[in-house]
């Protein structure tokens, strides 16, 4: 029965998984991080949470001298949303095999005809500008749904091949773009459309009203403490039935996690601290990267060390020297296939349970103070452990971290122990 049931939950998740819009969405907010990971490095040295550094540094180079590592996060962090919207159109095009550069370039397009291009001031003077606030975190949500939905007509046009066909003796860059011009029409129409729908009906801007009424409930419920037990649940949940769990909950979460870093950022700039319940979030993808999938998803680490040091088993004696590199790279794969973890019933209470304490503890620390939120320091989910806790939460995450690790050992070990009892007493046998 449960075979059955994991073979059926696997069809369903993977038919999910495999959509064009989530790999799309996986693979444009992916492409977001260099501008993510170069940039924290500017906003660290930009936002240094020390006045006496500042001090000093200012008595050297002028009150001033940190407005250029700010305009670098005006270059990064401030235009991820737009980056991300011409990201997801492109990806998706082009996993539909459509030439994906317009799908790109006619999402970004769609993109600012939603956005308020004019302001009122207070003298009553209208004056031409954007509010680049929407071309970061609080646009994104907006941004994935423009991207995934222009692309998605621009393509079905081109399937459908209801476009202007050039001679063959064009050069096809040409081609391409008189190819686009019938969808960039529609597109740019029903765009106008949309802007003028809600500019009459709520005053504001479609992208507007997706933050508020979508991203902002959104961003909240992953801000949570239960937000946080599910991403952490559902992760070693998929992965105990076969399902790389973290690919499938990146796929839904990403957005809103990164919404969630960024607007921790955004914040930091402008008031210099981060504080909960003054606008600070707990749950952000650093969370996710750094604390949740600590040596691997479920946080295997428990069953590595127990490996490496108690294992009685040949079998499981080779697979802890194997798996000890890559766990420090938050790589499991072997433990989780090797082991193995999947489908496995004596493992499975443990390779739920740890992630979930991990969750209890991460959100515990920063709740009472212990540890600050995250800033916009956002690192490849790769980066060794607690070197990773260093660099997004100071030594206090490093701390954080090292108790995760030794609740994996101790939770995990004494499952070990029974799988590893009953892998001696087979080879045992063998030998007999």
């Amino acid at each position: 029965m449960m075979t059955e049931f994991g073979n059926k939950l696997i069809g369903y998740v993977m038919r999910f998984v495999n959509t064009k819009g989530v790999t799309a969405l996986k693979d444009g907010m992916l492409s977001i991080l260099p501008l993510t990971v170069a940039g924290s490095i500017f906003l660290v040295i930009g936002s240094i949470p020390s006045e006496a550094i500042n001090t000093a540094i200012a008595g050297v180079f002028g009150e001033g001298w940190t407005e250029p590592f700010m305009q670098v996060h005006a270059g990064t962090f401030a235009i991820m949303g737009l980056v991300a919207c011409f990201s997801i159109g492109y990806s998706y095009a082009k996993l539909d095999d459509c030439e994906p550069l317009p799908a790109g370039v006619l999402s970004v397009a769609a993109f600012f005809i939603t956005l308020r291009s004019n302001f009122v001031l207070e003298s009553g003077e209208t004056v031409d500008a954007l509010a680049r606030v929407w071309f970061g975190g609080q646009g994104i949500v907006a941004a994935i749904v423009i991207g995934i939905s222009v692309a998605a007509l621009y393509c079905f046009f081109i399937k459908k091949n209801l476009v202007i066909k050039m001679p063959d003796s064009v050069p096809q860059g040409v081609a391409n773009q008189f190819t686009a011009l019938i969808p960039a029409i529609v597109i740019f129409l029903l765009s106008m459309i949309v802007y003028i729908v809600f500019k009459v009906t709520t005053g504001g801007t479609f992208i507007e009203w997706i933050y508020s009424a979508l991203q902002v409930p959104l961003q909240g419920l992953s801000d949570s403490l239960p937000g946080a037990i599910g991403i952490a649940l559902f992760i070693s949940l998929l992965w105990w039935f076969g399902v790389h769990g973290q690919s499938v909950v990146n796929g839904v979460v990403t957005s809103l996690l990164t919404a969630n870093a960024l607007a921790n950022s955004e914040l930091l700039r402008s008031s210099g601290e981060l504080v909960v319940g003054q606008g600070a979030h707990i749950v952000t993808q650093q969370f996710l990267d750094s604390f949740l999938i600590l040596s691997g998803s479920g946080i295997t680490f428990g069953i590595v060390v127990a490996m490496l040091f108690t294992a009685k088993s040949q079998q499981y004696k080779s697979l802890g020297k194997v798996s000890i590199f890559p766990a420090l790279f938050n790589i499991n794969e072997p433990v989780v296939f090797g082991f193995p973890i999947v489908m496995n019933p004596i493992m499975f209470i443990p390779f739920i349970v740890v992630p979930v304490l991990a969750a209890l503890i991460v959100y515990g620390a920063i709740a009472i103070g212990f540890l600050q939120p995250f800033s916009g320091v956002l690192l490849p989910w790769s980066t060794p452990m607690v070197i990773s806790g260093l660099l997004v939460g100071g030594w206090q995450g490093a701390v954080v971290q090292i108790v995760i690790l030794a609740v994996s050992v101790a939770v995990y070990y004494p499952f070990f122990k029974k799988q590893d009892s009953m892998a001696y007493q087979k080879e045992q046998a063998v030998i007999e």
